[in-house]
């Protein structure tokens, strides 16, 4: 991602990432961190909507 497309983005990095397939989800989560995002996860919609 460019650094003007993370400007465009703004200050909150914060991002909450559903799927019931963990293994995805840890990856995902990882790469995300990687790119300066703070990645919470969960394997439901029901678990997400308690962390929104």
């Amino acid at each position: 991602m460019t650094e003007d497309k993370l400007a465009e983005i703004g200050e909150d990095r914060s991002l909450l990432l559903v799927d019931d397939d963990e293994p995805f989800l840890r990856r995902l989560s990882r790469a995300m961190a990687k790119r300066g995002f703070q990645p919470e996860m969960a394997e439901s919609v029901a678990a997400g909507k308690a962390l929104a």
